[in-house]
C-alpha cells in the first residue's frame, strides 16, 4: 500500500503549480493535527519554514488563524473523518494572518481525506485554500456569516428558553407583521400576542424590530 509520504512526494510538484495553497495534515486525533506539508506559497505568506510549522503542532492554528469559527469547522471535520469517505469534501471560510499584513485575510478552503490506513481509518487530510480579499463581496459576506455564527452561539440558550408559540410570534414580528395581523394569522387574541412580545423581549433582552429580525435570521426562522 502506498504510504502518505509517498503520496506527498508525488503531489508536491503539482501542488507548487496551483494558484492556491495546499496543506497536508496528519491526524493525531479529532482535535489534534500536525502539519506535514504546505506548498511554498503558503509558507511564504505565513513567513515560516516547513520545519518550524511542523514543530508548532496544533499551535499552528492558534498563531495563524482566527479561531472564532473553529467550533463549527471541527464539527464538520469530525463528521467527515467518521464517515471515512475519501470522495467527500466540505468547503469553509477562514481568516488567516499573513506575515506582512495587520488585518486578517479571508480565504475559502476545501478539505477532504488524503490518506487512510489498511483499515480505512483516515490518517491525513488535504486542504486547498484560496485568498478572496480581492473579491470584495465575498469577504463582506464571510464577515456577516462569522458574525451571525458568533451571535448564534452567544444567544442559543436564551433562544431555547422560548416556547414554540413565542418563536412563531418572533418570526412574524421580524417579518414586519403588526399585533393585529399576528393575532389573525395565529388565531389568538391581540392581548395574547402582546403578552408573547413582552415575554420575548424580557427573555432575549431585546426591544427593537431589528433585534427581532437578528434573532430570526440567526435561528433560521426566516
Amino acid at each position: 500500500m502506498e504510504t502518505a509520504e509517498d503520496k506527498i512526494k508525488h503531489l508536491e510538484p503539482f501542488a507548487e503549480l496551483l494558484p492556491g495553497v495546499v496543506v497536508i495534515h496528519e491526524i493525531v486525533d479529532f482535535a489534534d493535527f500536525k502539519t506535514v506539508y504546505m506548498s511554498s506559497k503558503g509558507l511564504d505568506q505565513l513567513g515560516v519554514s516547513m520545519s518550524e510549522l511542523s514543530e508548532m503542532g496544533s499551535k499552528y492554528h492558534e498563531r495563524f488563524f482566527n479561531n472564532e469559527d473553529m467550533e463549527g469547522f471541527m464539527i464538520k471535520l469530525e463528521k467527515l473523518l467518521k464517515e471515512r469517505d475519501p470522495k467527500e469534501t466540505f468547503t469553509f471560510f477562514q481568516q488567516v494572518k499573513f506575515k506582512d499584513r495587520d488585518e486578517w485575510v479571508w480565504h475559502i478552503g476545501s478539505i477532504r481525506i488524503f490518506h487512510q490506513d489498511n483499515d480505512g481509518n483516515p490518517t491525513h487530510t488535504i486542504t486547498v485554500s484560496f485568498p478572496v480579499d480581492q473579491m470584495k463581496h465575498i469577504p463582506n459576506k464571510a464577515e456577516r456569516l462569522l458574525a451571525e455564527n458568533t451571535f448564534y452561539k452567544n444567544n442559543l440558550e436564551k433562544f431555547h428558553s422560548l416556547g414554540d408559540r413565542a418563536k412563531e410570534v418572533l418570526r412574524l414580528v421580524a417579518l414586519g407583521r403588526s399585533s393585529a395581523e399576528i393575532s389573525e394569522e395565529l388565531n389568538i387574541t391581540v392581548d395574547t400576542v402582546n403578552t408573547h412580545r413582552k415575554i420575548i423581549k424580557r427573555k432575549l433582552g431585546i426591544q427593537t424590530t431589528y433585534e427581532f429580525t437578528e434573532y430570526a435570521h440567526a435561528f433560521d426562522l426566516i
